[in-house]
């Protein structure tokens, strides 16, 4: 997930919200094992999730993530990246947080640095050499339209080095758009844990899109 240098695209998926924690995490083992996932973003369940239930989960689905060679990652807060043993941290803070993050925690670490909404902001955080840039909304709740997030990807994977995540949408067409950008990564979160045919039938089909790139 850190190497510097492009390889063949992969999946980069996020965890959804979710009830149980027990009972996802047996959802989670078997999404994992359709399908090759190069990194699982573990998300707080909503923005009031409270830090212990946070935590909690962290301890339960990272060692998952990893038994599958995943590299698991926590979002914003280091303290639960380490008591959890996560691989890494995935930022959407300011660029003052971002470069504090990177000093104390690479190469020991995955640092990745998302909420960037335009070109001046992918520049100002890929100077700080981050692992990578997520473009895209990870919980797919922002009114911006696929389309900026496919261009900015577009734009980053054919300039520079750090490698970039781009966010696909619901639809297989919006995965089968990601791909075609170049990204490194491919976002997946509702269309995975929306799925009409169900998560593992999900992963598996968007495994199948990357194949045939």
């Amino acid at each position: 997930m850190a190497d510097k240098y492009r390889t063949a695209v992969q999946l980069y998926l996020v965890t959804p919200q979710f009830d149980d924690r027990t009972e996802f995490a047996g959802l989670l083992e078997r999404v994992l094992q359709a399908a090759p996932v190069a990194a699982l973003l573990i998300a707080p369940r909503s923005e009031s999730d409270a830090s212990d239930s946070y935590q909690n989960d962290c301890k339960l689905l990272a060692p998952i993530a990893q038994k599958h060679g995943a590299a698991a990652l926590t979002l914003n807060d280091t303290q639960i990246s380490g008591r959890s043993a996560a691989d890494g941290i995935h930022l959407t803070g300011n660029l003052k947080e971002l470069k504090d993050v990177i000093s104390r925690f690479q190469p020991a670490k995955i640092v990745g640095a998302g909420a960037i909404r335009n070109r001046h902001d992918a520049m100002e955080k890929g100077e700080a050499l981050p692992d990578y840039l997520l473009f895209g909304d990870m919980f797919e709740t922002e009114e911006a339209g696929p389309d900026t997030v496919l261009e900015l990807a577009a734009w980053w994977a054919d300039l520079f080095e750090i490698p970039c995540v781009a966010m696909a949408g619901k639809q297989f067409e919006d995965v089968e758009n990601a791909v075609a950008t170049g990204a490194d990564f491919i976002g997946l979160n509702g269309f995975v844990w929306q799925h009409a045919d169900g998560p593992e039938a999900a992963i598996k089909a968007a495994h199948k899109v990357l194949q045939n790139d």
